[in-house]
């Protein structure tokens, strides 16, 4: 059988917490899917960690750092199963993730991407609270742990490469200006919480770059 299911997990310098993050797709509770990690020039032991793994993820390393967007695309046009989840490197998922996720998409093919609700977790996997995912306002701010079909991110281009933030925010705005998603209430995505990030604070310039381009 073929390929079903492609997981992308982008990693630059998360060599702290990527091997919980890899061992969480590697015991997911189906077969017929790949894991490619793309390693964005990481300056840590990430690429130790990830070769300690040896065939059970696909490894891409980059040579400089091109950022999450790009090298998001840089997996996905490795990838050959017909659904791409990105899992950030910090992050990890639940066993059945993918199992619930992509048995939605095959049995309703009207269904362009599937989303859950998160367990926000702290570094020592306590959790701290669940975000629902109830509106498109909040599934903007969470751009990994959605099951997209590969085929409709190719139609549309893939990630906007000039984004280096916000790049979920452009992405799914041009999506669902074409496909429609379909909200699984569901925790199954463990998001790490990171306190005081950079990345965070200049989100929402971004955020507004997207509206304005999109807006167009």
């Amino acid at each position: 059988m073929s390929i079903n299911t492609t997981i992308i997990i982008t990693n630059y310098n998360k060599g702290k917490f990527l091997s919980r993050c890899i061992r969480s797709c590697i015991k997911q509770s189906v077969n017929f899917y790949e894991i490619i990690v793309v390693n964005d020039a990481s300056t840590d032991n990430s690429r130790e960690i990830i070769e300690g793994f040896g065939n059970k993820v696909i490894p891409i390393y980059l040579k400089k750092n091109v950022g999450v967007a790009e090298a998001s695309n840089i997996g996905i046009k490795k990838a050959l199963g017909s659904f791409i989840i990105r899992v950030d490197a910090d992050d990890y998922i639940n066993e059945n993730t993918l199992l619930f996720m992509s048995e939605i998409l095959l049995a309703n093919l009207d269904i362009g991407f599937v989303y859950s609700d998160h367990f926000v977790v702290n570094d020592r996997e306590e959790k701290i609270n669940r975000v629902q995912l109830n509106t498109i306002d909040k599934l903007y701010r969470h751009g990994a742990g959605i099951m997209f079909r590969k085929s409709n991110l190719e139609a549309i281009g893939l990630y906007n490469t000039d984004f280096i933030n916000a790049e979920d925010h452009d992405l799914l705005t041009r999506y669902l200006k074409n496909f429609d998603g379909y909200y699984l209430k569901l925790p199954l995505y463990r998001y790490r919480e990171v306190k005081n990030s950079l990345s965070k604070q200049d989100r929402g310039k971004w955020e507004q770059k997207s509206n304005d381009k999109n807006r167009k």
